[in-house]
């Protein structure tokens, strides 16, 4: 056989070897995939935090007012025997009345229907006094008792003390039906002054001090 002969048999045999090797190879590499690697770092994981609790833009919610205590000591409502206020008020009571007016000019009166000063007490204690210009009077000082200034009535029982907190003239002819006389609210303390011009003459407005409890003391 020549020689040009052999050499074209052998590559004629090794041809279908060499394509079965090149498929099974490329079956194989599609088969298992190759794991890549990123040059990107990796991110580190952090733990989870939770959002703020107030929204942006509001604000947090206010501080509790730390003025006033806490826990007031208990007091057993009892009838009141002397109402004071610094160098302004200090005066003793008169028999309590059934009517929104003071009986007498020298002493002040609670509203009897209505509540004893206690702590907390049962109902808002009415004390009512006259406001005179032309002679001295129980509630003579009473406009000069201003929202922040106190209140102290003293009792058998103990002295309980109420911060004002509002101060206004209102008609007494609309006092019955006014919600700060119709609502009962224990801890709660509003002075009536009747008001009479320098000619003695009453006032058709009376002057009318709300005022709260803050702090009691038992006898």
């Amino acid at each position: 056989m020549p020689r040009w002969s052999l050499a074209v048999a052998l590559v004629v045999a090794l041809v279908p070897a060499s394509y079965l090797t090149a498929h099974r190879m490329f079956h194989d590499a599609a088969a298992t995939p190759v794991e890549r690697t990123s040059d990107l770092p990796i991110p580190p994981v952090s733990p989870s935090v939770s959002p703020s609790a107030t929204p942006t833009g509001e604000s947090s919610p206010a501080a509790p007012d730390t003025s006033a205590p806490t826990s007031v000591p208990s007091v057993r409502p009892a009838a009141p025997r002397r109402i004071t206020s610094g160098t302004l008020l200090d005066t003793g009571f008169d028999s309590a009345v059934t009517t929104l007016d003071a009986s007498s000019d020298a002493e002040v009166a609670r509203w009897e229907p209505r509540g004893s000063p206690g702590s907390p007490g049962t109902d808002t204690v009415y004390v009512l006094g006259r406001v005179r210009t032309d002679r001295d009077s129980a509630f003579a000082a009473l406009p000069r008792l201003v929202v922040g200034g106190t209140v102290s009535i003293q009792t058998d029982a103990g002295t309980m003390t109420y911060r004002v907190t509002r101060s206004a003239l209102t008609r007494e002819d609309t006092l019955g039906n006014d919600p700060l006389f119709t609502a009962r609210r224990p801890g709660r303390l509003v002075l009536v002054g009747i008001r009479y011009d320098a000619s003695g003459n009453r006032l058709p407005q009376a002057l009318v001090v709300t005022a709260e409890l803050s702090d009691a003391r038992r006898s």
